[in-house]
């Protein structure tokens, strides 16, 4: 008789347990109905233009459908607009983003839809399918992962993800708009669902591509997080470095993806146009007029060092738009206040850092982006209240967003005290990416744009600290479950 392939003797792996199948069923029809009753919501609901959307609309020349006194390429902070149409705008500003696959699509949409029909406006919401159908994939595809790998504990908590996270209002009202920032949101998603599958694993067919797809198409995503994806690769080298002493592929991959998409959006900030230029000084005031002079010892002398003359004082707190005119017209040395003499404030001023870090995270709340309007027709209508959102729980709690965002960074302590990690790799490279995310984040929020609009800036920081949440929160009931007990035994 042949000899029997030592292969057959091994136990073949447990069949999916049929409360998994029940569970992943409730996650996906409770997250379509969330997601439903938002994006079909008649009127609108969505975040208003506040200038950001038309960086990337312009790109294929829609705009509102608004009368045509009204110049294309103007803000609507009162509300959203579910119609848009092409027109034909004077010198359009257009910034690279991952989100222009999104909009190409829609925009292709359109062009078909006014041969076939001859229809001039087109309604959003097209985009808005483009996006929640990408991230219904990316989704399936990971929950698929982690089914065929036998973890069924890793496949209920990324089946979680969709109806108590994805489906938040505060990310929805980004789905029918032209913001960046639910590109960025699946990005990101993809970045870290690739890690944890591979969590331990060589490099397998096209996983080493992808993760450098994924790292790239965050850091195009928007100019705030072109330094994002760099960050997780360094932890990630870092980690496995310490941890397995190798250099692992997953923080390579991610390397060499970072700095591509790094590149690109270098090409893109050495752009020159009246608008790119406009939108630098906006940016530069918020900076200096929100972050660092509020929260220096000295404002005088911090003025000083900025170059500043002391006429720029008494714009202290105020964020651009609410300043009497143009910045640059308003305080001329604005323009020549640099990223370097920027940091060296911070340097001479250790303490005013701290400030301006906890200021960031305090401003971070309310989660739903405040100050523009959500419903359209509206006069800066608030969300309905029959929409619930973890946005309002964190509003109205301070303690509850102090564990949200503190119990990540006590949980890096425990894990690594006496190296209680190693009961829980994944636990500890998902606290990592959280912790990366957190201080990345709110440190290029900060310095990019000051204190002006940290809640919508800094949209990931509530994401990747409610992923975590639902995380722990599940590997916790695994260690309860009496029949993951049992298994264990076994």
């Amino acid at each position: 008789m042949p000899a029997s392939d030592p292969a057959d003797s091994r136990p073949a792996p447990p069949p999916t347990p049929r409360w998994l199948w029940w569970a992943l069923a409730a996650c996906l029809l409770a997250g379509l109905w969330r997601f439903g009753a938002l994006v079909l919501h008649e009127p609108l609901i969505a975040l208003a233009n506040s200038y950001d959307e038309v960086r990337y609309s312009a790109c294929f020349d829609l705009y509102p459908d608004r009368p045509e006194s009204v110049p294309p390429d103007r803000n609507s902070p009162a509300a959203p607009y579910s119609r848009y149409r092409f027109v034909a705008a004077k010198d359009p500003i257009c910034y690279w983003s991952t989100e222009l696959l999104f909009q190409g699509a829609a925009a292709a949409v359109f062009h078909a839809e006014e041969a076939a029909t001859g229809a001039k406006a087109h309604s959003v919401r097209w985009i808005g399918a483009f996006k929640l159908a990408a991230m219904l994939a990316l989704w399936a595809a990971f929950t698929i992962a982690w089914l065929r790998r036998r973890e069924p504990w890793s496949a209920l908590a990324n089946g979680l993800l969709l109806p108590l996270l994805f489906a938040d209002p505060a990310n929805t009202i980004y789905l029918n708009t032209f913001y960046a920032e639910w590109t960025a949101l699946l990005a990101l998603y993809a970045v870290a669902g690739l890690i944890l599958i591979h969590e331990g694993k060589p490099a397998r067919g096209h996983a080493f591509g992808l993760l450098a797809l994924a790292a790239a198409a965050l850091a195009l995503s928007k100019i705030q997080h072109i330094v994002l994806p760099f960050g997780i690769a360094v932890a990630m080298l870092a980690l496995g470095r310490w941890r397995d002493r190798v250099w692992l592929w997953k923080g390579k991959a991610l390397l060499i993806g970072a700095l591509a998409g790094i590149i690109v959006q270098v090409v893109q900030l050495q752009r020159d146009s009246e608008e790119i230029r406009a939108i630098n000084v906006f940016n530069q005031a918020d900076v200096v007029f929100t972050a660092l002079l509020p929260n220096s010892r000295d404002p005088a002398a911090t003025a000083q060092s900025l170059g500043l003359s002391p006429q720029c004082l008494q714009y202290s707190g105020k964020r651009a738009w609410q300043m009497p005119g143009f910045p640059a017209d308003l305080c001329p040395e604005l323009t020549r206040v640099s990223r370097s003499r920027e940091l060296l404030a911070l340097l001479r001023e250790p303490d005013m850092a701290l400030r301006i870090g906890w200021a960031g995270l305090a401003n971070l709340h309310p989660w739903v982006a405040p100050g523009l309007g959500l419903v359209e027709g509206g006069d800066f209508a608030p969300l309905p209240a029959q929409f619930f959102s973890w946005s309002d729980l964190f509003a109205r709690h301070p303690l509850l967003r102090t564990l949200l965002f503190g119990t990540p960074f006590a949980a890096f302590i425990a894990l690594l005290w006496r190296q209680r990690w190693r009961a829980w790799p994944r636990l500890l490279t998902v606290t990592v990416l959280t912790l990366v995310v957190t201080l990345g984040t709110l440190a290029v929020t900060v310095l990019g744009d000051g204190l002006a609009d940290v809640p919508k800036q800094g949209h990931l920081v509530y994401n990747a600290a409610l992923a975590w949440w639902i995380g722990a929160l599940v590997v916790g009931g695994r260690s309860l479950c009496p029949v993951a007990r049992r298994r264990k035994a076994l």
